[in-house]
């Protein structure tokens, strides 16, 4: 366990070290991204270092140590020797690399010029830092929450709630296939045989956990917890830069948590519909074990709370996403601060196409572009095997960021990375791009009406409030800017956070449609940005600290008076052209603060349902298997990493503890992550009957596949095949012509025959 917690803090370590180094001053790159520099000094360079630096980590790492351990797979028979050796030389690698790169971040700093003393410090205030603090903690809390309640080990039982053990079931197997087993050259453990097509990397990082020691469930849970948190962190972050409100960092977070849509509203409808009071309807809400929805796969959960335990990996993908956004911000800013300083049509058209600084970055440019491009360029190059729908969507929404950006040639440079290495990635493990992705256009998603007004009412019902308030607020920033002349990039954010989304419902990428889901909550999470700083305007002050102060010194002095109006008894604060009364600004406040209380129920109504949905469906029963099953030990210590299994089509099973690849289990897993099922069921089914009884073909072929194992398990006695053929299982046959090697009489009577 303590290797496993040493390869965390090392992950972490380096990653931050990484970050430091290529954003020499982190000072600067807040003040380059906010609106203001009151704004970068109410927040701290470690809100953004730390969470930024675990991702990175988690990422650049984890990949790493899998390649070097399949190269060195290509010439070592032993596989634990293999590990053990891998897991050395990147300890000894990234150890190194973390101590050069402290030496040079604590260089850098006694070398730091004087100009930096012209960045404004963070404004470390004691409520302030508590504020960050107790956020981070309540996120730490939810996280754990959400990932233990579904995924968890009890007294040698792991116990897989009802509502996530599906998804699960592939991840656990391809966690254990590298903790327990040595999937080296990498396989879909569901589906063997037929390479992966699947963003696995994950998944590795958490059996390589596992192989060091931790338990399966902490194995897969501590790494979802960190990039869940991680993640809370960076779009807190980014929330506060936009908004210019510390509240922002915790509403984002809770927003995603809860989010908005008009389903519950729906569904308090339709139980009044049959008679039932609100308080009745209500109840039988917070007691529903059900996901209940009217758009078509709302029944799966599939936009509740239920897919972040669900896609345990879909945190990771997001946080890197926000890190590229905040890194790239500046030049955005920088673009639109260019054409408010230029003069005449003609010249802003020339700042907007044909500049230098439009395309290359400043000469001496203190914000180190080259860092933030080194740091960009490693996120992409590291992101298809890790979340693949995550770079196309990071990269939907650069691609619009670079046109109303500084330094194109640094998205030019990111996008050129991530093709590449999706290009060399998807050949070494699916055999080419046109396996993994496939775009076609097709409008609509899965809204049953594909209509422009189809769509925009899917949409409505999906996000209710979401997008209404996100929109609102950032064309309230567009006003507010072009009254006050200030760059309006903040505005433009929001249309660039949009293209995922309209990528969703225009575009299908895999054999599964419902895959774009992914996209569409890739938007929804960057516009709670909007969302969440509409409501901390809302609960705010509208007078800054500033005009605060100066209404308290003017009250304290009785005799000073703004405007010049000698004798007033009301003291009035003056913002650019603007007079309020004191009196005026408080009702105003007080207005504010009702309107967005009036906005919390709808934006969080159905978040809470689906939570007590997810807790309650998850309480009333698991999916259970038993983790010191004798069957799996026997597997572990009897058969080799590479020998494949021929099972029941297993879905969640003890058997994939053993991290031996199943022939064909459960095959939507296999179908949807775009492996030909239907040719395999057609094989799958001859095989049960023994290839027609005819033994010396059943060996060739499973000789021919690597299949060594036949587990003849009960399950298979009640198997029905695609023709409706009922236990078309040939048992006596195997047992006639195949070697027994174990029988289970305690673990539901299992057979293991040995095929070859």
């Amino acid at each position: 366990m303590m290797l496993a917690v040493l390869y965390l803090f090392l992950c972490m370590f380096f990653g931050i070290s990484l970050v430091m180094i290529c954003i020499p001053d982190i000072r600067r790159l807040l003040v380059a991204a906010s609106p203001s520099r009151s704004t970068a000094a109410d927040i701290p360079s470690t809100l953004f270092a730390i969470p930024a630096g675990i991702t990175i980590g988690l990422t650049i790492i984890p990949m790493c140590h899998y390649y070097v351990t399949s190269i060195m797979a290509g010439f070592m028979t032993d596989p634990d020797q293999c590990k053990r050796l891998s897991t050395l030389v990147i300890f000894a690698l990234f150890c190194l690399l973390g101590i050069i790169n402290a030496q040079k971040i604590l260089q850098h700093r006694n070398n730091r010029s004087g100009k930096a003393s012209l960045i404004p410090d963070y404004n470390n205030k004691y409520l302030t830092t508590i504020f960050y603090s107790v956020s981070i903690i309540l996120f730490t809390v939810a996280a754990t929450f959400l990932m233990f309640w579904t995924y968890r080990i009890e007294d040698n039982n792991l116990l897989a709630g009802f509502s996530t053990f599906s998804d699960l079931s592939p991840h656990t197997a391809m966690v254990s296939s590298f903790g327990v087993g040595f999937n080296f050259p990498t396989q879909y453990m569901h589906f063997s045989g037929d390479g992966i097509q699947y963003h696995f990397l994950f998944y590795f990082l958490c059996g390589t956990l596992e192989y060091l020691g931790l338990p399966l469930d902490w194995a897969i849970n501590l790494p979802s917890m960190i990039t869940m948190i991680c993640c809370f962190c960076l779009l807190g972050l980014l929330t506060v830069i936009v908004s210019k409100k510390r509240v922002g960092f915790i509403f984002a977070p809770v927003l995603v948590l809860f989010r908005s849509s008009l389903i519950v509203f729906e569904h308090i409808e339709e139980l009044k519909d049959q008679g039932m009071s609100l308080s009745e309807a209500l109840k039988v809400i917070r007691k529903s074990t059900e996901w209940y929805g009217t758009t078509p796969y709302d029944n799966w959960g599939i936009w509740a709370i239920n897919v972040y335990p669900n896609q345990r990996h879909l945190m990771l993908g997001t946080s890197l996403i926000l890190l590229l956004v905040i890194i790239t911000l500046p030049f955005i800013r920088r673009m639109c601060v260019s054409l408010i300083r230029t003069v005449g049509i003609k010249g802003k058209i020339k700042a907007f196409t044909a500049s230098r600084e439009a395309w290359i970055w400043r000469k001496d440019d203190p914000l180190s572009p080259l860092g933030l491009m080194i740091l960009g360029c490693l996120a992409v190059i590291a992101m298809p095997y890790f979340h693949g729908s995550a770079l196309i969507g990071g990269l939907l929404v650069l691609a619009l960021m670079a046109i109303f950006s500084e330094s194109r040639l640094i998205y030019a440079a990111i996008a050129a990375s991530a093709v590449i290495s999706s290009l060399i990635q998807t050949k070494l493990f699916s055999g080419g791009s046109d396996n993994v992705v496939n775009f076609e256009y097709k409008r609509g998603f899965v809204a049953e009406d594909t209509s422009i007004s189809g769509i925009i009412e899917y949409i409505w019902k999906v996000t209710f409030l979401t997008l209404v308030v996100a929109f609102a607020f950032a064309v309230y920033l567009l006003v507010i800017d072009i009254i006050r002349k200030k760059p309006i990039y903040r505005s433009l954010l929001f249309v660039c956070f949009l293209a995922p989304m309209v990528f969703a419902f225009n575009w299908q990428v895999s054999l599964e449609m419902l895959a774009n889901h992914k996209f569409i909550q890739f938007t929804l999470i960057l516009a709670d940005v909007f969302t969440a700083g509409a409501l901390a305007n809302l609960f705010s002050p509208c007078f800054s600290k500033h005009t605060a102060e100066s209404a308290k010194a003017a009250q304290s002095a009785k005799s000073k008076f703004v405007g010049g109006i000698s004798g007033s008894k009301s003291v009035h604060i003056t913002e650019g052209s603007y007079k309020l009364s004191l009196k005026a600004r408080i009702a105003i406040n007080c207005l504010t603060a009702l309107i967005g209380a009036s906005l919390i129920i709808p934006l969080t109504a159905t978040g809470i349902s689906e939570w007590c949905t997810y807790y309650n469906l998850n309480k009333r029963g698991y999916v259970m298997i038993n983790t010191e099953s004798p069957l799996v030990d026997w597997i572990e210590e009897n058969t080799d990493e590479s020998d494949v299994l021929l099972t029941p089509r297993w879905s969640m099973n003890r058997v994939i503890l053993a991290g031996r690849p199943l022939y064909y289990g459960w095959p939507y897993y296999a179908w949807s992550a775009g492996h030909d099922t239907n040719t395999r069921q057609i094989i799958y089914d001859w095989l049960l009957t023994g290839c027609d009884g005819n033994i010396d073909e059943f060996t060739r072929y499973c000789r021919e596949r690597n299949i060594r194992y036949l587990i003849l398990d009960p399950e298979f006695y009640s198997y029905v095949t695609e023709d409706g053929k009922y236990n078309n299982v040939a048992v006596d046959f195997f047992a006639a012509n195949l070697t027994q090697v174990a029988y289970f009489a305690d673990d539901y009577n299992t057979i293991v025959y040995k095929i070859y």
